[in-house]
């Protein structure tokens, strides 16, 4: 159903993929003045539709499909896959002056860097998105959570981006420590992605003994880079990893595995990717991570590189 609500500031959402339709739609219900924008050339979204399985509704938002469209906005969201960063800047390029605020809503460690050079660090919020999505149509997305949806930092742009996602109703929490939370969120999906793309199997991979074996050694040395990096991760941490993955609905997937089935470009640099570039950093071996690493990025072959030699250890822009 449509209904009225107060007319809030508008918000630019870039990438129009299960995540951006999610937060586009829970923004656009409650007031704001939606902006979708999409690749050029793809058919206009002008609504979106978001069931959460009480509840059903529609609203309305505005597409752009161009990025020289745009004027800048004072909010906007950015919800594209990783590999999509040459598309990303040019919509930033556009939407973003020094007064925006630039919530990412993405996933791995690398937020602010993605970002750069079109907005300052105190201008981004990086967010977990830790509720699930899935896009069902162009303009319809299911969505799914168990407990807060987002997680942002409690300094200055994260305090603004929470003031914003609030009103999605999908439950923002605050953290204090970050750089721990995003390591926490990047344990699981730095091997739960390439396994499943690997194996073309759903998350019941990990029953396997010989592969919970490998998922093991490699969570502890993504455990071990990110303590490194500062996050405070205690022993359980990687303990606590396959349980939970365990726990999973049956028949859950991850959003690696959906893109490889789709023919999509993976998102393997900025999730396994990133803890090896970082171990690099720091003079830390990661033979299993590395390994992984190599063979998951040799099964892209919808990008770019599969026609052109790369190092899938340095970062990539695609």
């Amino acid at each position: 159903m449509r209904g009225s609500t107060p007319r809030l500031d508008p918000v630019a959402v870039v990438g129009p993929g299960s995540v951006g339709l999610a937060l586009a739609a829970r923004l656009a219900g409650q007031g704001h003045p939606v902006t979708l924008c999409g690749r050029p050339g793809s058919p206009p979204v002008s609504s979106v539709t978001w069931s959460d399985g009480r509840e059903t509704r529609t609203v309305d938002v505005e597409w752009c499909g161009d990025p020289a469209a745009v004027r800048p906005f004072a909010q906007v969201v950015v919800a594209t896959k990783l590999y999509q960063g040459e598309a990303t800047r040019a919509w930033l390029e556009r939407l973003v002056d020094r007064d925006t605020l630039v919530v990412v809503a993405q996933n791995g460690i690398e937020h602010r860097e993605r970002v750069a050079p079109h907005a300052a660090a105190g201008q981004v919020a990086p967010v977990l998105v830790h509720f699930n999505a899935e896009r069902r149509d162009r303009d319809l997305v299911d969505i799914r959570q168990d407990g807060p949806g987002l997680v942002v930092g409690d300094d200055a742009p994260g305090r603004r981006a929470r003031a914003l996602l609030d009103r999605t109703g999908l439950g923002v929490h605050t953290s204090a420590d970050f750089t721990t939370a995003a390591w926490e969120k990047l344990m699981v999906n730095a091997i739960a992605n390439p396994v499943t793309a690997l194996t073309c199997r759903r998350l019941e991979v990990f029953g396997d003994p010989s592969v919970r074996v490998l998922s093991a050694a490699m969570l502890a040395e993504v455990a071990e880079v990110g303590r490194a990096e500062g996050a405070r991760l205690p022993a359980e941490a990687v303990d606590d990893v396959l349980p939970w993955i365990d726990a999973r609905p049956a028949g859950a997937g991850s959003s690696m595995l959906a893109d490889r089935v789709a023919g999509r470009h993976l998102e393997y640099d900025g999730l396994l990717g990133a803890v090896v570039r970082r171990a690099r950093a720091h003079s830390l071996a990661v033979p299993m991570c590395t390994a992984v690493l190599a063979l998951v990025a040799a099964l892209d072959t919808t990008s770019f590189a599969a026609a052109t030699p790369h190092d899938p250890f340095k970062r990539q822009e695609q």
